[in-house]
């Protein structure tokens, strides 16, 4: 299994949040982290914070965003395809942005119903996903 980021704020990024913690899924291979900790904050100046970055991401396959806002989910799916080679997955309710998440860099959209409580795929997302 592949190591997996996903970073996100909001409800949706908490319902995936609360629901693997709640599974009993080995989770050993996945960072969550919300997008306004530590090693996020210097993201308002990238040049800053491109080593930083470089360091972290150079182990993640894949990487989930889950936005909290169109501005938000923009700037980080820019930000993060700049450090590819990962896939990287844009996860929203808002089925409107799918296409502009691509635009600027997203490898996959996924839509997420409201509601939807397991969110276990996300884990074994490399064998459906794999290229």
């Amino acid at each position: 299994m592949e190591t997996v980021l996903l970073v996100g704020k909001g409800t949706l990024f908490k319902s995936v949040e609360g629901s693997l913690y709640a599974s009993h899924t080995d989770t050993s291979n996945v960072q969550i982290l919300d997008y306004e900790e530590e090693w996020f904050k210097p993201l308002s100046n990238p040049e800053e914070c491109y080593e930083l970055m470089f360091n972290k991401l150079a182990f993640y396959k894949i990487v989930y965003l889950f936005p909290n806002s169109l501005f938000d989910g923009i700037n980080l799916v820019r930000i993060f395809s700049e450090f590819k080679p990962f896939r990287l997955f844009v996860v929203t309710h808002d089925h409107q942005y799918s296409s502009l998440y691509k635009k600027v860099g997203a490898d996959f959209v996924i839509l997420s119903k409201s509601g939807c409580y397991s969110y276990n795929w996300l884990l074994t997302s490399d064998e459906v996903f794999s290229v």
